[in-house]
């Protein structure tokens, strides 16, 4: 069976995805005896927990429910069954749910894992049984054994999602002077959308300029994200934060995907992926890399989890702001143009012969999608791996370049 999407599926609302789960649910059960399953706080989310359950259940494993809890919060009680699954979309919009597998250590399952996936439903007398689990106390209570007294002022937005049960209270806990905003859970994000985008943190950095606070913290709707604004209201990307921990915390190898910036170079070795935190988190095992994350806002600290925990990434960066002026570090930056493209498209073939056309006179790499360097910079191509797109990416130190390579990628993509 073919799964959509990184270590699991996400897609709008639909009989396919009843479908689908009901079948992933179905095969992990044949394979595993013990499987805790949560959700976030989306309309939907309980329906398809059920149905996966059911699924899990027919296959012969048992069913621990953990409530609907941050998605590192699930990944963390995975570490006591043989299986997690989470039931979320997510930064996607309210019409979208998905499912995501992990592994006891943390890690998302692979393509790889996805793909032997196949299974039947058992005799009736080896059918799963259902329990509860105390998911939430069990991450809690292990994040404040890591983490001292933070004396911070601290503007947390969760984005009305799954982070509104843990991040506020925690911070609270260690000393810190919470004010919250969407920090009320519903799957409709009334607040703003749930991915935490510069665009989306208008209010964010509004409310941490008139409070005088020492840090902004913005999760998405499923807590595995995590962005900052600085006290001086500068919004900081994924790739800034990547940045940031390498730099404070003397990372000397990180794994990144293809589409993080070259920011990342100045500081540390960078080991390119495919994208999605799966594939970074499998590559740290494989490699034996301590560090690593993505562009979009998740962070994985090996020695922690193989998840990406924002709850964690946003302790550890604000212990690092309690010690640190965090706009002089960034003030030390190299600036790059970094600009992102969309282009749908209806005859693949079509576009893979623009794209070959486009890349035949430079140096390419093709770990995911076409990577090509540039003598001041690089640009992406890549396919989308849910929608019939193309992503393009295009970084480089000066603006008027970067915008002329974009213009001419997109003349020579167009249809």
């Amino acid at each position: 069976m073919k799964f959509s999407g990184s270590s699991g599926i996400r897609a709008r609302w639909s009989s396919e995805i009843l479908d689908i789960a009901y079948k992933m649910g179905l095969f992990l059960g044949n394979i595993s005896q013990s499987v805790v399953i949560a959700s976030d706080f989306r309309e939907t989310s309980d329906s398809l927990l059920s149905i996966l359950s059911g699924g899990l259940m027919a296959g012969g494993a048992d069913v621990y429910y953990a409530g609907k809890v941050p998605t590192p919060t699930l990944a963390y009680a995975a570490r006591n069954h043989d299986a997690g699954v989470m039931v979320t979309a997510s930064h996607n919009p309210p019409e979208y749910n998905g499912i995501k597998l992990w592994n006891p250590d943390g890690s998302a399952f692979t393509d790889e894992q996805i793909s032997n996936l196949a299974g039947k439903v058992v005799e009736w007398s080896r059918v799963g049984k259902w329990h509860v689990e105390d998911a939430l106390n069990g991450h809690y209570e292990a994040l404040l054994r890591e983490f001292g007294h933070l004396d911070l002022k601290v503007v947390i937005d969760c984005s009305n999602g799954a982070a509104s049960v843990i991040s506020p209270f925690i911070f609270r806990e260690l000393g810190a002077k919470v004010t919250t905003l969407n920090c009320h859970p519903s799957g409709l994000f009334p607040g703003h959308p749930s991915e935490p985008s510069e665009e989306n943190l208008k209010d964010l950095k509004k409310m941490v300029l008139t409070s005088h606070a020492d840090l902004g913290i913005a999760h998405d709707g499923d807590a595995d994200r995590f962005v900052a604004i600085t006290s001086s209201g500068r919004y900081l990307s994924g790739d800034h934060i990547l940045a940031i921990f390498a730099r404070v915390l003397g990372f000397r190898k990180i794994v990144a995907p293809v589409d993080s910036s070259m920011l990342l170079e100045n500081f540390a070795e960078v080991i390119r992926c495919k994208v999605g935190d799966a594939n970074v988190s499998s590559a740290m095992k494989k490699l034996g890399v301590e560090f690593g994350g993505e562009n979009s806002g998740t962070q994985i600290f090996a020695k922690w989890r193989y998840t990406p925990d924002a709850i964690y990434a946003a302790l550890k960066f604000a212990e690092i702001t309690s010690r640190e002026d965090i706009d002089a570090v960034v003030a030390d930056f190299p600036r790059y143009c970094t600009l992102r493209r969309n282009i749908y498209y209806e005859n693949r073939k079509e576009m893979e012969r623009k794209i070959e056309e486009i890349i035949k006179d430079y140096d390419v790499e093709r770990i995911d999608g076409y990577r090509a360097t540039l003598e001041d910079g690089w640009f992406l191509i890549r396919f989308s791996g849910t929608e019939p797109k193309i992503r393009i990416t295009v970084e480089m130190e000066n603006e008027q370049k970067a915008r002329e390579m974009m213009d001419t990628i997109i003349q020579a993509l167009k249809p």
